[in-house]
């Protein structure tokens, strides 16, 4: 394992994806929850402070250290990215088994609060339109679960906890 700075003006080449190699892999750490970015103890990044991603010899090498890493850590996601760098989706993301199933758990009660605007809808409907209270909430749910859904099932990212063997 080696860590990396992103970026290095005095290294040749600056870029990290210049110094990874065919059949090394790149590990990045980010918050689960709001996507910003963490160093590889789980502590956020303080003014100054030089993003860094881990550089290592192997995928399964790399897969052994983000499991112990999101065990140790229950907030932290680690995205495991080839040699081609960030320039596609992360061959694999691990998080913690408490946040394994976060995305459907959205998509679920995203469905829940649209469900939930159908009687404001019918109230505002019964009174022909009289009624603007009902329709306001009925139309600030009926978004609120659309946007719940569309976070919920509109993650690329194919997570993984703990393998069990």
């Amino acid at each position: 394992m080696q860590q990396l700075k992103l970026y290095d003006p005095a290294r040749k080449p600056a870029e990290w994806t210049g110094l990874v190699h065919p059949g090394q892999f790149a590990v990045f750490h980010s918050d689960v929850a709001t996507d910003v970015e963490r160093a590889s103890d789980g502590h956020y990044l303080q003014p100054g402070e030089d993003s860094t991603c881990l550089v290592f010899d192997s995928l399964p090498e790399a897969e052994m250290y983000c499991e112990a890493k999101v065990e140790e850590v229950p907030n932290l996601r680690c995205d495991i990215y080839d040699h081609t760098g960030k320039s596609k989706p992360p061959m694999l993301t691990y998080v913690n088994k408490i946040h394994l199933n976060a995305p459907a758990k959205r998509a679920k009660w995203g469905w829940v609060l649209v469900a939930a605007s159908l009687p404001f809808f019918w109230i505002a409907w019964i009174h022909h339109g009289t009624q603007v209270i009902p329709m306001l909430i009925g139309v600030n749910l009926l978004f609120g679960g659309l946007r719940l859904v569309y976070w919920g099932k509109g993650g690329t990212d194919v997570r993984r906890a703990k393998r069990d063997d």
